[in-house]
């Protein structure tokens, strides 16, 4: 007896496409890694330190991510200063 309602043999292309896109990007990013893992110097201010690239490309990012999530936030805050026009 076969069930009904169940997952197993519904095809849903938009879940698919985003499987594909995530297994590609998931490839990218290892090829990514692996093409950057050599160290280099980092210089700021005073400390001098070594690191492989892909990890201060991380790094990088992950802080301009939170920059721009943070200025985002205030500027949608309630009394907040809005832009002129």
């Amino acid at each position: 007896m076969a069930r009904q309602g169940g997952s197993r043999g519904t095809k849903d292309p938009t879940r698919d496409a985003w499987l594909i896109a995530s297994g590609v990007a998931a490839a990218l990013l290892v090829w990514f890694a692996i093409a950057n893992a050599e160290s280099v110097e980092i210089h700021f201010w005073v400390v001098t330190a070594k690191a492989p690239l892909i990890v201060v490309i991380v790094v990088a990012a992950l802080l301009g991510a939170l920059i721009v999530t943070l200025w985002r936030h205030s500027s949608r805050r309630p009394g907040s200063r809005r832009p002129r026009q």
